[in-house]
Protein backbone atom coordinates (compact mmCIF):
# COMPACT_ATOMS: atom_id res chain seq x y z
CA UNK A 1 0.00 0.00 0.00
CA UNK A 2 1.75 2.91 -0.95
CA UNK A 3 0.00 6.52 0.67
CA UNK A 4 0.82 10.08 -0.80
CA UNK A 5 -1.51 13.32 0.87
CA UNK A 6 -1.37 16.72 -0.58
CA UNK A 7 -3.28 20.13 1.05
CA UNK A 8 -5.96 16.98 2.15
CA UNK A 9 -6.39 15.01 -0.43
CA UNK A 10 -4.79 11.44 0.04
CA UNK A 11 -4.18 8.52 -2.78
CA UNK A 12 -3.65 5.33 -1.74
CA UNK A 13 -2.44 2.94 -4.38
CA UNK A 14 -3.13 -1.17 -3.87
CA UNK A 15 -1.20 -3.72 -5.92
CA UNK A 16 -2.41 -7.10 -5.25
CA UNK A 17 -4.51 -6.32 -1.95
CA UNK A 18 -4.07 -8.33 1.23
CA UNK A 19 -6.58 -9.01 3.50
CA UNK A 20 -5.10 -6.92 6.06
CA UNK A 21 -4.91 -3.81 3.71
CA UNK A 22 -8.77 -4.62 2.84
CA UNK A 23 -9.50 -4.55 6.45
CA UNK A 24 -7.68 -0.91 6.90
CA UNK A 25 -9.96 0.15 4.13
CA UNK A 26 -12.60 -1.15 5.54
CA UNK A 27 -11.91 0.02 8.94
CA UNK A 28 -10.84 3.49 7.65
CA UNK A 29 -13.86 4.82 5.33
CA UNK A 30 -16.48 2.09 6.09
CA UNK A 31 -16.67 0.67 2.83
CA UNK A 32 -19.62 -1.55 2.38
CA UNK A 33 -18.27 -5.43 2.95
CA UNK A 34 -19.52 -6.50 -0.27
CA UNK A 35 -17.12 -3.74 -2.31
CA UNK A 36 -14.36 -4.97 0.50
CA UNK A 37 -14.97 -8.90 -1.00
CA UNK A 38 -15.36 -7.30 -4.76
CA UNK A 39 -11.94 -6.01 -4.60
CA UNK A 40 -10.01 -8.67 -3.63
CA UNK A 41 -9.74 -10.72 -6.77
CA UNK A 42 -10.05 -9.65 -10.56
CA UNK A 43 -13.55 -8.39 -11.92
CA UNK A 44 -14.08 -9.01 -15.67
CA UNK A 45 -16.99 -6.68 -16.06
CA UNK A 46 -16.87 -2.92 -15.00
CA UNK A 47 -19.14 -1.49 -12.69
CA UNK A 48 -19.76 2.09 -11.36
CA UNK A 49 -21.52 2.63 -8.35
CA UNK A 50 -22.47 5.56 -5.97
CA UNK A 51 -23.33 5.55 -2.60
CA UNK A 52 -24.09 7.82 0.35
CA UNK A 53 -20.05 8.64 0.81
CA UNK A 54 -18.08 7.32 -2.17
CA UNK A 55 -18.33 6.47 -5.70
CA UNK A 56 -17.00 2.72 -6.78
CA UNK A 57 -15.69 2.69 -9.95
CA UNK A 58 -14.21 -0.86 -11.85
CA UNK A 59 -12.14 0.47 -15.60
CA UNK A 60 -10.52 -2.08 -17.24
CA UNK A 61 -7.52 -0.78 -20.14
CA UNK A 62 -6.41 -3.03 -23.20
CA UNK A 63 -2.92 -3.29 -23.15
CA UNK A 64 -0.13 -4.62 -25.90
CA UNK A 65 1.95 -7.20 -23.92
CA UNK A 66 4.87 -6.87 -26.40
CA UNK A 67 6.58 -10.38 -25.77
CA UNK A 68 3.17 -11.92 -26.97
CA UNK A 69 1.97 -9.73 -29.42
CA UNK A 70 -1.77 -10.22 -27.10
CA UNK A 71 -3.98 -7.36 -25.89
CA UNK A 72 -4.46 -8.20 -22.48
CA UNK A 73 -7.38 -6.43 -20.03
CA UNK A 74 -5.85 -4.49 -17.19
CA UNK A 75 -8.44 -3.88 -14.81
CA UNK A 76 -8.18 -0.70 -11.99
CA UNK A 77 -10.71 -0.57 -9.08
CA UNK A 78 -11.43 2.69 -8.25
CA UNK A 79 -13.02 4.11 -4.85
CA UNK A 80 -13.33 7.61 -4.39
CA UNK A 81 -14.83 9.47 -1.41
CA UNK A 82 -14.61 13.28 -0.62
CA UNK A 83 -11.00 13.62 0.20
CA UNK A 84 -9.27 10.13 -1.12
CA UNK A 85 -9.08 8.38 -3.63
CA UNK A 86 -8.23 4.16 -3.80
CA UNK A 87 -7.08 2.45 -6.79
CA UNK A 88 -6.19 -1.11 -6.60
CA UNK A 89 -4.87 -3.52 -9.13
CA UNK A 90 -4.38 -7.18 -9.69
CA UNK A 91 -1.05 -6.48 -12.70
CA UNK A 92 1.10 -4.90 -13.54
CA UNK A 93 0.56 -1.71 -15.74
CA UNK A 94 3.34 0.02 -17.18
CA UNK A 95 1.44 2.71 -18.51
CA UNK A 96 -0.08 2.90 -14.59
CA UNK A 97 3.55 2.93 -13.33
CA UNK A 98 4.28 5.93 -15.28
CA UNK A 99 1.00 8.08 -14.45
CA UNK A 100 1.90 7.13 -11.08
CA UNK A 101 5.46 7.88 -10.84
CA UNK A 102 4.25 11.77 -12.52
CA UNK A 103 2.03 11.83 -10.21
CA UNK A 104 3.89 11.18 -7.04
CA UNK A 105 6.59 13.18 -7.85
CA UNK A 106 4.50 16.50 -8.40
CA UNK A 107 1.81 15.98 -5.91
CA UNK A 108 1.05 19.93 -6.24
CA UNK A 109 0.59 19.81 -10.29
CA UNK A 110 -2.50 17.33 -9.72
CA UNK A 111 -3.68 17.15 -5.90
CA UNK A 112 -4.67 20.84 -5.83
CA UNK A 113 -8.24 19.68 -5.99
CA UNK A 114 -11.15 17.15 -5.62
CA UNK A 115 -10.35 13.06 -5.43
CA UNK A 116 -12.50 13.82 -8.49
CA UNK A 117 -10.22 15.92 -10.52
CA UNK A 118 -6.88 13.41 -9.50
CA UNK A 119 -9.49 11.05 -10.78
CA UNK A 120 -9.78 12.36 -14.20
CA UNK A 121 -6.24 12.82 -14.29
CA UNK A 122 -5.35 9.15 -13.79
CA UNK A 123 -7.77 8.01 -16.43
CA UNK A 124 -7.12 10.96 -18.68
CA UNK A 125 -3.80 10.08 -18.83
CA UNK A 126 -4.25 6.22 -19.60
CA UNK A 127 -6.78 7.00 -22.13
CA UNK A 128 -4.17 9.02 -23.93
CA UNK A 129 -2.27 6.04 -23.74
CA UNK A 130 -4.23 3.91 -25.68
CA UNK A 131 -4.03 6.52 -28.23
CA UNK A 132 -0.48 5.53 -29.57
CA UNK A 133 -1.22 2.12 -29.51
CA UNK A 134 -4.35 2.78 -32.26
CA UNK A 135 -1.95 4.10 -34.41
CA UNK A 136 0.74 1.92 -34.06
CA UNK A 137 -2.51 -0.56 -35.74
CA UNK A 138 -3.51 1.70 -38.02
CA UNK A 139 -0.01 1.98 -39.67
CA UNK A 140 0.39 -1.81 -39.91
CA UNK A 141 -2.98 -1.78 -41.72
CA UNK A 142 -1.60 0.26 -44.12
CA UNK A 143 1.18 -1.29 -44.79
CA UNK A 144 -0.91 -4.52 -45.36
CA UNK A 145 -3.00 -2.50 -47.71
CA UNK A 146 0.42 -1.91 -49.50
CA UNK A 147 1.23 -5.06 -49.71
CA UNK A 148 -1.90 -6.71 -50.75
CA UNK A 149 -2.06 -4.35 -53.92
CA UNK A 150 1.67 -3.86 -55.04
CA UNK A 151 3.10 -7.39 -53.88
CA UNK A 152 0.39 -9.63 -52.53
CA UNK A 153 1.63 -13.37 -51.20
CA UNK A 154 0.00 -15.78 -48.98
CA UNK A 155 1.94 -14.45 -45.61
CA UNK A 156 -0.41 -11.73 -45.94
CA UNK A 157 -3.29 -13.62 -44.50
CA UNK A 158 -1.63 -14.41 -41.71
CA UNK A 159 -0.53 -11.25 -40.75
CA UNK A 160 -4.05 -9.65 -41.19
CA UNK A 161 -4.94 -12.58 -39.25
CA UNK A 162 -2.94 -11.61 -36.11
CA UNK A 163 -3.77 -7.53 -36.04
CA UNK A 164 -7.29 -8.98 -36.53
CA UNK A 165 -7.21 -10.70 -33.00
CA UNK A 166 -5.62 -7.82 -31.63
CA UNK A 167 -8.18 -5.47 -32.57
CA UNK A 168 -11.17 -7.85 -31.59
CA UNK A 169 -9.26 -8.28 -28.01
CA UNK A 170 -8.69 -4.49 -27.92
CA UNK A 171 -12.56 -3.63 -28.29
CA UNK A 172 -13.16 -6.76 -25.79
CA UNK A 173 -11.74 -4.53 -23.52
CA UNK A 174 -13.07 -1.38 -24.04
CA UNK A 175 -16.57 -1.80 -25.30
CA UNK A 176 -18.64 -3.26 -22.43
CA UNK A 177 -17.87 -0.11 -20.79
CA UNK A 178 -20.06 1.72 -23.21
CA UNK A 179 -22.62 2.22 -20.24
CA UNK A 180 -20.76 3.25 -18.17
CA UNK A 181 -19.19 6.50 -19.35
CA UNK A 182 -22.42 7.36 -20.90
CA UNK A 183 -23.87 7.42 -17.21
CA UNK A 184 -20.47 8.95 -15.34
CA UNK A 185 -20.86 12.71 -15.63
CA UNK A 186 -24.52 12.25 -14.26
CA UNK A 187 -23.66 9.79 -11.25
CA UNK A 188 -19.57 11.90 -11.18
CA UNK A 189 -21.71 15.29 -11.17
CA UNK A 190 -24.12 14.28 -8.36
CA UNK A 191 -21.12 13.39 -6.34
CA UNK A 192 -18.70 15.93 -6.78
CA UNK A 193 -20.69 18.70 -7.98
CA UNK A 194 -21.46 20.59 -11.07
CA UNK A 195 -17.37 22.04 -11.38
CA UNK A 196 -16.32 18.55 -12.46
CA UNK A 197 -18.61 18.16 -15.10
CA UNK A 198 -16.24 19.45 -17.74
CA UNK A 199 -13.75 16.68 -16.86
CA UNK A 200 -16.03 14.05 -17.00
CA UNK A 201 -17.26 15.34 -19.92
CA UNK A 202 -13.89 14.69 -21.77
CA UNK A 203 -13.08 11.16 -20.21
CA UNK A 204 -16.22 10.10 -22.07
CA UNK A 205 -15.12 12.33 -25.13
CA UNK A 206 -12.21 10.38 -25.23
CA UNK A 207 -13.59 7.05 -24.57
CA UNK A 208 -15.77 7.89 -27.40
CA UNK A 209 -13.04 8.58 -29.94
CA UNK A 210 -10.63 5.45 -28.30
CA UNK A 211 -13.78 2.83 -28.87
CA UNK A 212 -14.69 4.63 -32.37
CA UNK A 213 -10.77 4.56 -34.18
CA UNK A 214 -10.60 0.68 -32.85
CA UNK A 215 -13.98 -0.30 -34.62
CA UNK A 216 -13.07 1.44 -37.64
CA UNK A 217 -9.66 -0.18 -37.77
CA UNK A 218 -11.66 -3.28 -37.01
CA UNK A 219 -13.81 -2.65 -39.80
CA UNK A 220 -10.92 -1.87 -42.04
CA UNK A 221 -9.40 -5.03 -41.05
CA UNK A 222 -12.38 -7.16 -42.28
CA UNK A 223 -12.63 -5.77 -45.60
CA UNK A 224 -8.75 -6.19 -46.65
CA UNK A 225 -9.24 -9.65 -45.01
CA UNK A 226 -12.11 -10.16 -47.33
CA UNK A 227 -10.02 -8.44 -50.16
CA UNK A 228 -6.58 -10.53 -49.79
CA UNK A 229 -9.49 -13.77 -49.27
CA UNK A 230 -10.57 -12.93 -52.88
CA UNK A 231 -7.21 -12.22 -54.18
CA UNK A 232 -6.25 -15.51 -52.73
CA UNK A 233 -9.04 -17.79 -54.15
CA UNK A 234 -8.52 -15.94 -57.64
CA UNK A 235 -4.64 -17.17 -57.88
CA UNK A 236 -5.76 -20.36 -56.72
CA UNK A 237 -8.47 -20.55 -59.28
CA UNK A 238 -5.79 -19.16 -62.17
CA UNK A 239 -3.17 -22.24 -60.73
CA UNK A 240 -6.35 -24.73 -60.91
CA UNK A 241 -7.33 -23.44 -64.64
CA UNK A 242 -4.00 -23.86 -65.96
CA UNK A 243 -3.46 -27.51 -64.45
CA UNK A 244 -7.16 -28.32 -65.86
CA UNK A 245 -6.44 -27.22 -69.32
CA UNK A 246 -2.92 -28.75 -68.92
CA UNK A 247 -4.47 -32.15 -68.34
CA UNK A 248 -7.23 -31.45 -70.82
CA UNK A 249 -4.31 -31.25 -73.39
CA UNK A 250 -2.34 -34.28 -72.33
CA UNK A 251 -5.41 -36.60 -72.06
CA UNK A 252 -6.02 -37.04 -75.88
CA UNK A 253 -2.30 -37.25 -76.15
CA UNK A 254 -1.92 -40.53 -73.61
CA UNK A 255 -4.98 -41.81 -75.33
CA UNK A 256 -2.89 -42.02 -78.79
CA UNK A 257 0.20 -42.99 -77.09
CA UNK A 258 -1.38 -45.87 -74.87
CA UNK A 259 -3.24 -47.16 -77.71
CA UNK A 260 -0.07 -47.29 -80.37
CA UNK A 261 1.69 -48.69 -77.14
CA UNK A 262 -0.61 -51.69 -77.38
CA UNK A 263 1.14 -54.84 -78.87
CA UNK A 264 -0.92 -55.24 -81.38
CA UNK A 265 -0.33 -54.30 -85.46
CA UNK A 266 -2.07 -50.81 -85.67
CA UNK A 267 -2.52 -48.72 -89.34
CA UNK A 268 0.85 -47.02 -89.99
CA UNK A 269 2.39 -48.49 -87.04
CA UNK A 270 5.46 -50.07 -89.15
CA UNK A 271 5.46 -46.43 -91.52
CA UNK A 272 9.52 -45.45 -91.55
CA UNK A 273 7.89 -41.93 -90.55
CA UNK A 274 5.34 -42.51 -88.52
CA UNK A 275 7.39 -41.48 -85.50
CA UNK A 276 7.42 -38.16 -87.04
CA UNK A 277 4.15 -38.12 -88.53
CA UNK A 278 3.08 -38.99 -84.98
CA UNK A 279 4.58 -35.90 -83.40
CA UNK A 280 3.48 -33.43 -86.06
CA UNK A 281 0.02 -34.76 -85.13
CA UNK A 282 0.73 -34.28 -81.49
CA UNK A 283 1.65 -30.75 -82.09
CA UNK A 284 -1.36 -30.26 -84.50
CA UNK A 285 -3.84 -31.61 -81.34
CA UNK A 286 -2.15 -29.27 -78.99
CA UNK A 287 -2.12 -26.22 -81.04
CA UNK A 288 -5.58 -26.80 -82.12
CA UNK A 289 -6.64 -27.01 -78.20
CA UNK A 290 -4.93 -24.05 -77.49
CA UNK A 291 -6.87 -22.22 -80.23
CA UNK A 292 -10.38 -23.36 -79.32
CA UNK A 293 -9.37 -22.16 -75.21
CA UNK A 294 -7.95 -19.01 -76.28
CA UNK A 295 -11.29 -18.26 -78.68
CA UNK A 296 -13.42 -19.86 -75.33
CA UNK A 297 -11.27 -17.60 -73.36
CA UNK A 298 -10.34 -19.95 -71.21
CA UNK A 299 -6.69 -18.74 -71.61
Amino acid sequence: MDVIEYKGLKWIDIFTPTDDEMKTLEKDYDFHPLIIEELKTPTFHPILELYQDYIFTILHFPNLDPESGRIESIEIDFLATKNALITIRHQEFKDFGDVRFAIFGKPEQFMQNSSGHLFYHIVKKLLSKRFPELNRFGQSIDRIESEIFEDFNEDIIEKISVIKRQMIDFIKTVKPQKAIWDSIDDIGIKFWGEKLKPYLVDLQTDYSRTLHFAETHNETVDSLHLTSSSLLDNKRNYVIKVLTIFTAIILPLSLITSIYGMNIALPLADHPAAFWGFLIGMATVIAAMLLFFRKRKWL
